[in-house]
C-alpha cells in the first residue's frame, strides 16, 4: 500500500472494459479502503451507475470502451461536479478541449500513480460556473483560470473601432465578453464584405498558435461591448502551461474557419432575405437581448449588398412577423421563424462549434438540437403561416 495515500476518497466509480484490468484495479482500491461502484464496462452502464448511486467521490475512466469513447460519461460527471481522471493508453490529443487539463495515468497502470491521481482529484476544487462571461474562459479549469487571470485586462469595444488591420501584426488577444467583432475581407480594389464574426463564444488572434502573427482581415467592432485583453507574449507563454486553453483556442479557430466557409456558401447561393435571416440569428446567438442595434447602412456594409436591398429584405421579414425594424434597431420576434426563413443556411457552423468545443455558443440550449427540430419543417404549416 502507498503510505502517503492516507486519506482516500470513500467511493470511486471504475469505468474499464478490460475485465481482468478492471477487477485488479477494483481489488487494489478496495484494499486501501475505497468503496467501488462498478466496474462499468461501457458508457451506458457507467451512466446508469452515476444515475443510481447516491455517492461517488471520484471516477477512474478508460477512454476507449469497446470502440466507444467515454466522453459522455465525463460530461455527466462534470455536470454533477464529480472529479475524475483518465487511466488510458491514449495521449491527450484524443480528448475534447474541455478535458484537456484532466489528469492522465498511463497504462500499464502503476497503483502509486493511481493513488496520486485520486488524491489530486480530491484536493482540487471544482470549477464553479458563471465566473466568466466569455465561453472559452468560463470553460477553463480553476488552475488555468488562475494562470491567465492576472494577465487579463477589461477593455471597451467601441462600435466601428478597428482592432486589427488587414495584413498587420496582431497586437493583442481578446476574449470577447459582449458585443460582436466582424472579420471584414477587403479586395485589392477596396471592395469589402463581412466574412465571419466573433462574440462571447470566441477569441481573436488564434493564428498565433500556428506561428502566424498577421491577420488577413480587418477586425472591426460591429456591436459595442467589452472584452478581456491579454498581450500576445503572455498569451503564448501561458498556452505552454495551459493545455486546455490552447486546445479550446485551436478548436475555436477551426470552428471559425467553418463559419467563414458557410458564409461564402450563403453569399453565393441564398437570397438576401435568407442571408439576412441567417445573419440576425448569428447575432442573436451571441447577445443576451432580442434587440440588435443595427442601422440599414451598417447591415448593407456587412452583407455586401445595396442599402435598398437590405431595406427590402427587412420589410419582407417584418411582413412575415419575424422581426420588427425601427430606427437603428432590429428586434427579433420569432427566432424559430427566422430559422425556417434562413432555409438551411443557418445551423451547420453552429452545430460544428458545439461538436468541437463541447458546449453551445448560446451558452444554453443546444443550437444543433434547435436547428434539427426546425429542419424538417421548411415547407410545413409554420412556414406557410409566417408567409
Amino acid at each position: 500500500m502507498n503510505t502517503a495515500f492516507n486519506k482516500p476518497a470513500q467511493v470511486a466509480l471504475v469505468v474499464e472494459d478490460d475485465y481482468v484490468l478492471a477487477s485488479d484495479l477494483a481489488s487494489k482500491l478496495s484494499e486501501v479502503g475505497i468503496k467501488i461502484v462498478g466496474p462499468a464496462p461501457n458508457v451506458q452502464r457507467a451512466l446508469e451507475y452515476i444515475r443510481d448511486s447516491s455517492q461517488i467521490d471520484v471516477a477512474v475512466l478508460d477512454i476507449n470502451l469497446g470502440g466507444t469513447m467515454v466522453f459522455p460519461v465525463a460530461d455527466e460527471l462534470s455536470k454533477r461536479n464529480i472529479p475524475f481522471f483518465f487511466a488510458t493508453g491514449y495521449s491527450r490529443d484524443v480528448v475534447p478541449p474541455r478535458f484537456a487539463d484532466r489528469i492522465f495515468v498511463e497504462k500499464p497502470l502503476e497503483m502509486s500513480a493511481v493513488y496520486d491521481a485520486i488524491s489530486d482529484c480530491r484536493d482540487t476544487p471544482q470549477k464553479s460556473s458563471g465566473e466568466q462571461r466569455n465561453l472559452v474562459l468560463s470553460a477553463l479549469s480553476p488552475r488555468e483560470n488562475e494562470l491567465i487571470k492576472p494577465h487579463l485586462k477589461t477593455v471597451r469595444l467601441v462600435q466601428g473601432e478597428i482592432l486589427e488591420q488587414q495584413f498587420g501584426e496582431i497586437s493583442a488577444v481578446r476574449f470577447i465578453e459582449s458585443g460582436i467583432i466582424s472579420l471584414v475581407a477587403l479586395s485589392l480594389d477596396g471592395a469589402q464584405v463581412e466574412a465571419g464574426l466573433i462574440g462571447r463564444e470566441g477569441v481573436t488572434g488564434t493564428g498565433l498558435l500556428e506561428g502566424d502573427w498577421r491577420t488577413p482581415y480587418n477586425l472591426m467592432v460591429q456591436i459595442e461591448g467589452t472584452a478581456q485583453r491579454i498581450d500576445i507574449d503572455s498569451f503564448l507563454r501561458i498556452t505552454q502551461k495551459a493545455p486546455q486553453l490552447r486546445s479550446l483556442s485551436s478548436s475555436f479557430a477551426r470552428s471559425l474557419g467553418i463559419q467563414i466557409g458557410y458564409t461564402a456558401l450563403a453569399n453565393g447561393r441564398y437570397s438576401i432575405e435568407q442571408r439576412l435571416a441567417r445573419w440576425l440569428l448569428m447575432l442573436n446567438d451571441r447577445v443576451d437581448s432580442q434587440i440588435l442595434n443595427l442601422t440599414h447602412e451598417y447591415m448593407s456594409f456587412m452583407l455586401g449588398v445595396r442599402r435598398s436591398g437590405v431595406t427590402g429584405a427587412l420589410h419582407v421579414l417584418e411582413g412575415e412577423r419575424l422581426i420588427r425594424s425601427v430606427r437603428g434597431k432590429v428586434i427579433v420576434i420569432d427566432r424559430n421563424g427566422l430559422i425556417l426563413k434562413a432555409h438551411g443556411s443557418y445551423g451547420i457552423p453552429e452545430a460544428e462549434y458545439e461538436r468541437l468545443m463541447g458546449f453551445s455558443l448560446r451558452g444554453g440550449e443546444s443550437v444543433a438540437m434547435e436547428t434539427a427540430t426546425q429542419a424538417s419543417a421548411f415547407a410545413g404549416p409554420r412556414f406557410q403561416e409566417a408567409k
